[in-house]
């Protein structure tokens, strides 16, 4: 019996047996070829599959070429993501080969998935089910008779599902735990609580927790819900989403889900649950967003958390060796991300302390603001007269419309277009028109996208303690910094808008801090490239931008005049240092700072007579790139970088330009992180956290809310765990910190 087919979405594929001939294994002789549409259509919809899919059935390994293939066979999208992998124990999902064309790059991917065929064809376990054991636990009888398993197990993976995203906006449903792959059992709330000692406040858990190493899928999230909701403590603990972050940094691939369909036998599970979440939805007239897991009865909500827990511990089993035995990956994991877990918890349950009143009437003076803007728009003699011709109400936010405003019936002349062709009317383009009509949408859009985006949503958000309380994403970015989430992107609040900042104000008796890395990234390049060029500087304390602009210009002044005498070239020098950094060309660098491109190739060619060492590292760190595709930082996080592989030389390029970047950023984020960790420890053993509550790190800051008194104290100790010699510093000269206190974040002064 034939085992394996591979199936192409329509007969228009080019010579699919050829193609199959070229790249599968000699040792694969036995396989069918089959096609979703039997016409010669270059794209088909479900409706043109004329294939009887159900003869998929006979087959225990199907192959779908491509991305049409794989959707309407598997019901998956993503094929780059998914080549592959054994999926469901039943699919291996394979890159089109006509790909390489255009991604000639892809062609190590797609050999490397066809040779995966003779190692699953000769799997022992290959094809076989493996028998589920998965429980309610609904009465403390049941809990009574599984507690000596638990208590018995060396690890226990924890999973949660809750009514919300939040502990202070929702409950626990219920608690899925796991001492094994293919085994869970699911304990409603109820039993919990019934199982509390009036005496000492707790129940088995808490003992059990806190004498067990526990694995969760995004720990930060279900730690923070049981420490609120019961007050479990986990000394010891482990993570699987940052395991794989470890493993494979690409954002947006970490979800329990994705990865269970990649690396377990459990499949699509989510699948069943999804369907009776639209239905539900459908009958009780509600929106799928306002949906909760409250609603799921719990003959579906119970085997759907025993799935997340077993999918979580065969991921652990697959990951954790993966992680210990790459060293690199080993200190990156236990030394920065599982402590940071625990200091980010910290922060998402501090939250920052918002001054109600100002911001309800902040509110009201932008919703003034707006109107007063839109009325200027809407009496414009021009507006009008587009409203007469087009015999419909103007909108400033149709582009189509701006585009018919500036360039038809103002004839303005439009500088740019978009991808698709069309005259463009974005920031750049409205601040060039220089026109009182084109200022006058811009600052509608900036008011409309400071109340919708912050002020609405921080009013929305606000807890009963008047504070805010948002998330903090360790693998939302593949540089190591964080990300923010949640009621409120930290990472996103203008930096040039006060306004927001001002909401977050200390109460009597407090002060903001925020303490800043000095010129982070350069400092990391000279200390990683040991130019010695760029640390005299840092040794000296000298005004970096000022030092470099001295020695580029030849000017005529000592280094601490420059600033004031020459602001233009302190400012160009600064503008020719990042655009090295980031390898940015001459033309570039000379629009940066308003030069001629050979006076930038002039400064950037003295830059690096002075400057060898660093000349010597961005080039030793792009050959590398360049022959490898891949490359670690400092603290072990590895950036692949496929497209330095491409035959495009722009696209190539561009990637060996960020993996540089990446070196010196993710350096800095990383030191800003430890720091955070050994910070929020010291909090903790000083128990002082009612006192000093950081509250926000935003790049390479972090803000606290500080007792008055303690605010000295505070900052020197923030220096000195920021600036702690972690082997990538300055020979004697650790990174500087600047501090600036205030009333609120957005008051700040100098220290």
């Amino acid at each position: 019996m034939t085992q394996t087919c591979f199936v192409f979405a329509s007969k228009a594929e080019k010579s699919p047996e050829s193609v199959i001939q070229k790249y599968i294994p000699e040792s694969v002789d036995d396989y069918d070829i089959h096609f979703l549409c039997s016409d010669n259509k270059e794209k088909i919809l479900k409706k043109d599959i004329d294939m009887d899919i159900s003869i998929l059935d006979s087959y225990k390994l199907v192959c779908p070429i491509g991305a049409e293939s794989l959707k309407y066979t598997a019901g998956m999208t993503g094929i780059t993501k998914y080549n592959g992998v054994h999926i469901e124990k039943k699919y291996l999902p394979i890159m089109h080969p006509n790909l390489i064309v255009f991604k000639p790059q892809y062609e190590d991917e797609i050999i490397k998935a066809f040779n995966k065929i003779p190692e699953i064809l000769s799997d022992e376990d290959f094809g076989k089910t493996v028998d589920k054991d998965y429980r309610i636990i609904e009465t403390e009888n049941d809990w009574d008779n599984y507690l000596p398993k638990l208590r018995a197990a060396d690890t226990i993976v924890v999973d949660i599902e809750t009514t919300s995203l939040s502990p202070r906006t929702g409950h626990v449903l219920g608690i899925a735990l796991s001492t094994q792959p293919n085994e869970g059992i699911y304990v409603l709330s109820d039993v919990i609580e019934a199982t509390y000692n009036e005496d000492t406040d707790e129940c088995e858990l808490h003992e059990i927790f806190r004498n067990t190493h526990c694995v969760f899928h995004n720990a930060k999230f279900d730690m923070g819900f049981l420490m609120y909701e019961y007050g479990f403590e986990f000394p010891s603990f482990d993570d699987t989403m940052l395991l794989h972050y470890c493993l494979e940094e690409a954002v947006g691939t970490h979800g329990l889900k994705p990865l269970a369909l990649r690396f377990t036998d459990l499949g699509d599970y989510e699948r069943e649950l999804d369907e009776y979440k639209k239905t539900f939805a459908r009958k009780n007239k509600i929106k799928l967003e306002d949906f909760n897991y409250g609603m799921l009865p719990q003959d579906i909500l119970g085997p759907y958390a025993c799935k997340d827990a077993d999918a979580t511990f065969q991921l652990y089993e697959k990951f954790k060796p993966l992680v210990e035995n790459n060293q690199r990956f080993n200190r990156l994991y236990n030394e920065i991300l599982v402590p940071a877990t625990k200091s980010l918890m910290m922060l998402e349950n501090n939250g920052g302390p918002i001054d109600v009143t100002a911001l309800e009437s902040l509110d009201e003076n932008y919703a003034i603001d707006i109107e007063e803007c839109q009325n200027e728009i809407f009496l414009n003699e021009a507006v009008q007269r587009f409203e007469r011709i087009y015999e419909k109400t103007f909108n400033p936010n149709s582009t189509a419309q701006l585009r018919e405003l500036f360039f038809t019936i103002l004839k303005l002349k439009p500088t740019k277009k978009t991808a698709t062709g069309a005259w463009s009317v974005d920031k750049e383009v409205l601040q060039e028109l220089k026109h009182p009509l084109a200022e006058a949408v811009l600052d509608l859009r900036e008011k409309n996208k400071l109340r919708g985006t912050y002020i609405a949503n921080i009013l929305k958000g606000i807890d009963k303690d008047e504070r805010l309380r948002s998330g903090f994403n360790i693998q939302g970015t593949t540089s190591g910094r964080l990300s923010s989430s949640g009621v409120l992107n930290y990472q996103n609040i203008p930096r040039d808008n006060k306004d927001i900042k001002k909401m977050f104000k200390a109460r009597p008796g407090f002060t903001i801090v925020q303490g800043d890395l000095g010129t982070a990234e350069v400092y990391y390049a000279a200390a990683l490239s040991g130019d010695r060029f760029l640390q005299k500087a840092f040794i000296d304390k000298l005004d970096f931008h000022s030092y470099v602009a001295k020695q580029i210009f030849n000017l005529p002044c000592e280094i601490d005049q420059v600033k004031s005498s020459f602001p233009d070239k302190r400012q160009h020098a600064k503008a020719i240092t990042f655009g090295i950094m980031y390898q940015a060309g001459p033309a570039k660098i000379a629009e940066t700072a308003e030069v001629q491109t050979a006076e930038a190739r002039l400064f950037i060619n003295k830059y690096f007579k002075e400057a060898r060492e660093l000349k010597r590292f961005i080039d030793n760190s792009n050959t590398f790139i360049e022959n490898n595709a891949y490359i670690y930082s400092f603290f072990g996080r590895k950036r692949r970088l496929p497209e330095a592989k491409s035959t495009n030389q722009g696209v190539a390029k561009h990637a060996i330009r960020s993996g540089v970047n990446f070196l010196v950023q993710s350096v800095a984020s990383d030191i800003n992180l430890l720091g955070l960790i050994e910070l929020t420890d010291w909090i903790k053993q000083e128990n002082i956290g009612n006192q000093i509550i950081p509250f926000t790190v935003v790049h390479d800051s972090i803000v606290a809310e500080v007792k008055e008194e303690l605010v000295d104290d505070y900052i020197v100790k923030v220096k000195e765990f920021i600036q702690k010699d972690r082997g990538c510093s300055i020979p004697d000269c650790p990174i500087g910190m600047d501090f600036e206190l205030g009333p609120s974040w957005g008051d700040l002064e100098n220290y």
